[in-house]
């Protein structure tokens, strides 16, 4: 069914704009008229006016000021004669039309009859002509007639009578832009190209100012095919948001340019705090779902965000990210670099290969993909509002100069005012609008605000740049503070909203409001609902909060923060009392065990609530081991094991541990048992690890170990130690590693329990094997696989993880033949001299899959193919001269693709530099490439030195790399990676030759 529109202008200065939007809204389905194409065959310019307009869809109504032609007074007749109750239907336009002659034009009939025939009407004016309609003075820059400006200004006031006004606009664009934003009124049964989920984009500003250069950014980005992301850069509150959503809702109109699918997120910033559990699994969990995967929880974060990126790419696809700063490390040794491996895997991917835009807003560089500024990506750095666009702000949020006979949008003292407090967008509009509510608008009284206290009173790094916010924020608390009962309601939805670091739930909410909290929400009791749809009406009204229509609702993130502050601070028993009800509410109302990463969240929630309320007990044993993880035993984990959701359960976990100088990891809450606090600094250690954050997680695994081998449980610090060592060795801290593996294997015999006993010296094993100590490793090899024989009959060979490490030491001396044969350096019959070794472990591989039973861990699986892989691989070098692309082995794909699927990003390396080998010797060296290319990222990401020396001496070996070569020396050499130092000497030699 087609959509008829018609525009309706007054002044000649917007026809550019009503060309403009003629054009971009043309389609099959709209129809849209303007002035100039009336001609009139019969009857009367008016008439036909009239038949239109009665049949339209709606009518953008611009108020300029000129008044345009007046129709006849024989047509005028005919209208009121055909329409006799039009002035009690309109009463502000009785009086006119009283008088012999009404003097109504053309262009005020337009609107006039739209709202007799209650057409949606979209009413507008430029600043000039508001300024004209305050009686400002006449200056050079008003021209008009006085007697055109008369009437224009009394068909706006009865405009304004009936409800229509929308709003001043100083430029065509930004008016533009509104009338965009809300013909989607009317809009929305036409046929759209592509299909937009609901917008998570919120606190986006009703005007955006002095933002025309960054539109044109995105505007020229969105052009250009060889820009893949764009990343816009500022602090909190200086209107990243609005930005982004301002240019999405002129794109939306404008038929998405191309675009054939949207999609956004919001990553909800709690202000200034840095959000250490923060993750991007839900949003990709979500973005995989609604993108067709089959399977969103199916491989590790890495895995997923590869698919996700591919499926984005499948179709031309717009994906706005907003607030990703809480994925980000804040300020420190790694600003900027991205916590969540998925998110970076999807940053990666997607940056390089595009065939739309990413469009990040954040307060930090995103260190990732910096080396793709300038060619394939933009970092665009928000910067403070200038004097003049902060004045535009204050004066549209309401600032005036009380008893003074005009104020401009560019007067000396709201520019004054505007650099006061930097330029801050969201500052600027809560003066402008506190001093319309409180002081008649006067800018002169900002003072009783105590703006300049912010100096002194926010002082740390974290804050600085929000003191004049919050002090503002201040200012409403205190007025509401001083108010009547009604501001006593509003006040207590605003401390609520400092409960949540998201939006909050209608559900959410309404736990709080019903739980009599003194001095906090027991201001509600006795009180209807009418009063608290009254209260949210009044604070969306001046704009301080936001309501969807599901109910729920939001602040901007710097207001949540203050009122946390506040509550936290000067009324901690309210503050627990109210999480403590929330806890208590998302306990209750979910599903005991939901199967879904989204129906976990609700849970995920509970658990921050739990702790914040100093239920810390409760939110471990009740919810997070029974609910979430389903317990600990062989199986237990069902979030991480089944779901994938490592990084929701790492934030579950942050919320346990307290604030601390040394570090977010190091230090749990007291009022978890002692074992308790021990299992949880592990349970940090072992997500952060699984995550890729290496750095982060030997804080807490080290906390976690030396707290068991206080509380002398031996079994646990054997598990622990030996976690340690893992990450030591992964770190490159190869002494540590050795040293710590080998108190693993004192705490497992201590404990007297057979399978630690085992499993801890194929630990140590492994660490010494690495250092160089191949002897040493190999009595501990021997020794566990002894254990083993006598701890399961059935099975007389080490498996899983430790058997994987058996067989890496007993490949290590074949695997430096091949390389010597690849230097063409000979060896006196390498053939026949590891045909035994290779033998052994061919044999041990293939019996891991004769017993493998259904539930088998991918990691196992992937491993194992990676055993058989390695043996493939070094017996053709040993035969066969090269290269040789016929060779085959299918298990080369097998292990990266299951190491990929597991996660393991720990592991993974592993199997890329056999895959680069592999590609090599069938001479393939742009793959062989491209696989030592992703594992040097992964290593340098983790940090993981010695896969980067791996990395660097296999590049040199390979492509005859001198500087490779000299990087390896030199991580070898550093890191104590005496395995390599052989290998290392061989490639030293071949290329000084």
């Amino acid at each position: 069914m087609n959509k008829k529109l018609f525009l309706s202008a007054v002044s000649s200065e917007f026809e550019r704009y009503r060309e403009l939007l003629a054009g971009d809204l043309r389609r099959p389905t709209l129809d849209v008229a303007v002035q100039d194409e009336f001609i009139v065959a019969d009857g009367t310019t008016l008439q036909k006016l009239d038949d239109y307009i009665r049949a339209c869809d709606g009518v953008v109504h611009l108020i300029g000021k000129a008044v345009g032609a007046i129709p006849e007074s024989r047509a005028v007749e005919t209208l009121l004669q055909t329409y006799p109750d039009l002035p009690d239907t309109l009463p502000p336009l009785a009086a006119a039309l009283a008088q012999p002659e009404p003097g109504l034009s053309y262009t005020q009939w337009e609107a006039y009859l739209a709202l007799y025939h209650q057409r949606p009407i979209f009413v507008y004016r430029p600043t000039d002509f508001d300024q004209s309609v305050c009686e400002c003075p006449r200056t050079d820059r008003f021209t008009q007639d006085a007697a055109q400006e008369s009437a224009q200004r009394d068909h706006y006031n009865r405009i304004t009578a009936l409800g229509h006004d929308r709003g001043q606009f100083l430029n065509p664009e930004r008016l533009s832009s509104a009338v965009l934003r809300d013909l989607v009124d009317i809009l929305p049964a036409l046929e759209q190209p592509i299909e937009v989920p609901p917008t998570r984009l919120t606190h986006s500003a009703e005007q955006l100012v002095g933002r025309d250069g960054e539109l044109t950014v995105l505007d020229d980005a969105w052009n250009n095919p060889q820009i893949n992301l764009v990343v816009v850069r500022g602090k909190g509150g200086e209107g990243k948001t609005s930005l982004v959503a301002t240019w999405m809702a002129e794109l939306a109109f404008k038929q998405w340019r191309g675009a054939e699918r949207v999609l956004d997120w919001s990553f909800y910033s709690q202000g200034t705090r840095d959000q250490s559990g923060a993750t991007a699994e839900f949003f990709i969990n979500q973005a995989l779902s609604d993108l067709g995967d089959p399977d969103p929880t199916a491989g590790g974060p890495e895995e997923r965000a590869t698919r996700l990126a591919q499926l984005i790419n499948d179709r031309k696809t717009l994906l706005v990210l907003d607030g990703l700063e809480p994925l980000q490390y804040p300020p420190g040794a790694m600003q900027g670099a991205l916590k969540d491996a998925g998110m970076a895997a999807l940053l990666r991917g997607l940056v390089a290969r595009n065939t739309g835009l990413v469009l990040i807003t954040t307060r930090e560089k995103v260190t990732e993909i910096q080396q793709h500024y300038g060619r394939a990506a933009i970092d665009h750095d928000l910067s403070v509002l200038s004097p003049l666009a902060g004045a535009q702000v204050l004066f549209n949020a309401g600032a005036t100069r009380a008893g003074a006979a005009t104020i401009a949008p560019d007067d000396e003292e709201l520019k004054k005012a505007s650099d006061e407090v930097g330029g801050h967008a969201l500052t600027l509009f809560l003066i402008g609008q506190y001093l319309r509510l409180t002081e008649n608008g006067d800018i002169r009284r900002r003072d009783t605000m105590r703006l300049a206290d912010a100096e002194h009173e926010y002082v740390n790094d974290a804050t600085r740049p929000y003191g004049h916010a919050f002090k503002a924020i201040e200012a409403y608390e205190s007025w509401f503070k001083s108010g009547d009962d009604s501001a006593q309601l509003q006040l207590s939805i605003l401390r609520m909203l400092g409960l949540f670091d998201r939006p909050a739930a209608a559900a959410c909410l309404n736990a709080i409001r019903t739980s009599n909290i003194a001095g906090f929400t027991d201001v509600w009791q006795q009180q209807p609902d009418r009063a608290w749809r009254m209260a949210l009406a009044r604070l969306k009204e001046i704009k301080l909060i936001e309501q969807s229509d599901n109910g729920t609702v939001d602040a901007h993130p710097l207001i949540r923060e203050y009122f946390a502050n506040q509550l936290q601070t000067n009324m901690p028993e309210a503050f627990q009392a109210a999480h403590s009800a929330l806890f208590d509410f998302l306990c209750e109302s979910t599903e005991h065990q939901p199967e879904t990463l989204p129906g976990l969240q609700p849970l995920y929630e509970a658990v921050t609530h739990g702790c914040l309320a100093g239920r810390h007990s409760e939110a471990n044993h009740k919810v997070y081991d029974a609910r979430i993880l389903r317990g600990t035993g062989i199986d237990g984990f069902y979030s991480s094991s089944k779901l994938g959701a490592i990084g929701a359960n790492l934030a579950a976990v942050a919320a346990f541990f307290d604030r601390s100088t040394s570090g977010p990891w190091s230090t749990v809450s007291p009022k978890l048992k002692k074992d308790d606090q021990a299992w949880m600094l592990n349970e940090a250690a072992v997500s952060l690890r699984a995550l890729g954050r290496l750095t982060e997680a030997l804080q807490p695994m080290q906390a976690g170990s030396d707290m068991l081998v206080q509380q002398e449980n031996w079994k646990q610090a054997a598990k622990a130690a030996s976690n340690l060592s893992e990450l030591q060795l992964t770190l490159g801290r190869v002494p540590d590693a050795v040293t710590t593996a080998r108190q693993s294997v004192s705490y497992a015999d201590q404990s007297g329990d057979a399978f630690e006993r085992m499993s801890k010296r194929t630990t140590a094993a492994d660490a010494l094997h690495q250092s160089g100590e191949r002897n040493e490793a190999g009595t501990l090899f021997a020794e566990a696989e002894g254990m083993q024989q006598k701890r399961q009959q059935q099975f007389q060979l080490l498996y899983s993880l430790g058997g994987f490490r058996y067989c890496d030491w007993l490949l290590a001396p074949a695997e430096q033949t091949a390389w010597q044969l690849l230097l063409d350096q000979s060896v006196a019959g390498a053939k026949a001299l590891h045909t035994q070794t290779l033998a052994e472990v061919e044999r041990r591989g293939n019996k891991m899959f004769e017993w493998r039973v259904p539930g088998d861990s991918l990691l196992d699986i992937a491993l194992d193919h990676l055993t058989l892989a390695r043996v493939g691989l070094i017996r053709a070098i040993l035969a066969t001269p090269l290269p040789q692309p016929t060779l085959d082995l299918t298990q080369v794909a097998d292990a990266v693709g299951g190491l990929r699927a597991a996660g393991a990003t720990n592991h993974l390396p592993k199997s890329l530099l056999t895959a680069a080998l592999y590609h090599a010797v069938r001479g393939e060296q742009d793959l062989a490439d491209k696989h030592l290319s992703e594992t040097q990222q992964i290593a340098e990401r983790g940090p993981m030195p010695l896969f980067l020396a791996d990395t660097h001496l296999t590049r040199a070996r390979l492509f005859q790399d001198r500087e490779a070569l000299a990087n390896a020396r030199t991580l070898i050499d550093k890191h104590g990676y005496g395995r390599r130092a052989g290998e290392l000497a061989d490639a030293e030699a071949a290329l000084e030759s």
